[in-house]
């Protein structure tokens, strides 16, 4: 039996586990690329202190989106869905999604799910669908088999 509260736990500890493990690279990226400044700045390290700011964006980024998806996460009512929408759980040809925000896929009650944003050109195809429903995405037909 499908626990949506479990589900949701556990996609928001997925999240969590991602936001705490990019603020460390980022840390650590910023705590290696730091200046001694006991020692004279000449161009090449004004260069390479240029090129770490601009590196470090890259790491600041992911961070910021995971602390999005936790924000999103909190406000997504997961209670039973009988249609398509965001908090449902999907059963499409046999793999389960998690409609709210993005994720890799993460086991949960024995079952593997990826979550999807609803901004992804997938959950347009699906919005609204009810089980048994099929839809159409990317010339292929997608046959909707529960949801929850």
């Amino acid at each position: 039996m499908l626990s949506k509260t479990s589900l949701q736990t556990t996609i928001r500890n997925l999240q969590e586990a991602q936001l705490r493990q990019s603020r460390d690279a980022y840390a650590a990226y910023l705590a290696a690329a730091r200046r001694d400044r006991t020692e004279p700045a000449d161009q090449d390290q004004a260069s390479r202190e240029f090129g770490n700011a601009e590196l470090a964006e890259y790491f600041e980024g992911p961070t910021r989106t995971y602390e999005a998806a936790l924000k999103r996460l909190q406000s997504i009512d997961f209670g039973p869905k009988s249609r398509v929408e965001e908090g449902a759980a999907v059963q499409v040809d046999d793999r389960w999604y998690v409609i709210g925000v993005a994720s890799q896929a993460f086991e949960c009650d024995g079952v593997t799910y990826m979550g999807i944003s609803t901004d992804a050109p997938i959950y347009k195809a699906l919005e609204g669908a009810a089980a048994g429903d099929a839809v159409a995405f990317r010339g292929r037909d997608w046959k909707i088999q529960a949801v929850a």
